[in-house]
């Protein structure tokens, strides 16, 4: 199939019309490889090509190649059971409260069941509006300049090697910043 999938792009590459520096070599497992720039110390023969077939690079593929496979994902299943969290959440603030703070600082408590094994190297990850927000071996974090409005917010332990070892449901608050207005009462001066 690999010698195949070779012969088509050498095909397709040699099929448009203009020129371009296309090279050929051979890698460690022995696979033909075509590029435009072979490895050092590689014996690459240049290839006659008129015009290469280019394929624009994917927006997201650096996230894509960082996901884990569906190998480390079980991995880290079988190391939460092995490790014994049996839950995770986020106690405060609860899914949705109201956070009132002029100064954007949110307070978060979370519950790890058993405890959180910090002496394995085990991390709480949190993640607001599906952004890393802190992570550290505490479960209690502030969060500083959070905007006002309405946020998700999640819970993840992670392993040594940032592996997600059991994540908690997602919860929402929503963060108000007291105003002169809202100080003001009813009726009052």
């Amino acid at each position: 199939m690999n010698a195949r999938l070779t012969t088509l792009l050498l095909l397709l590459t040699l099929a448009a019309p203009a020129m371009a520096e296309v090279y050929r070599w051979t890698d460690d497992q022995g696979n033909t490889v075509f590029g435009d720039t072979p490895p050092d110390g590689v014996d690459a023969t240049l290839m006659n090509v008129r015009s290469p077939t280019v394929t624009p690079g994917l927006p997201n593929a650096r996230e894509i190649l960082e996901r884990p496979t569906p190998r480390e994902e079980a991995q880290a299943r079988e190391q939460a059971r092995s490790a014994g969290y049996t839950g995770i959440s986020i106690a405060s603030p609860g899914d949705d409260d109201v956070v009132r703070t002029n100064l954007g600082e949110v307070n978060v408590s979370v519950q790890v069941d058993p405890e959180l094994q910090s002496d394995q190297g085990h991390q709480v990850r949190i993640v607001l509006d599906g952004q890393t927000a802190a992570v550290g071996e505490s479960t209690r974090f502030t969060l500083e300049e959070v905007t006002p409005g309405t946020h998700t917010l999640r819970a993840e332990i992670l392993d040594s090697n940032d592996r997600t070892l059991k994540a908690s449901e997602e919860s929402t608050f929503h963060l108000l910043r007291t105003t002169v207005r809202q100080q003001t009462r009813p009726g009052g001066n």
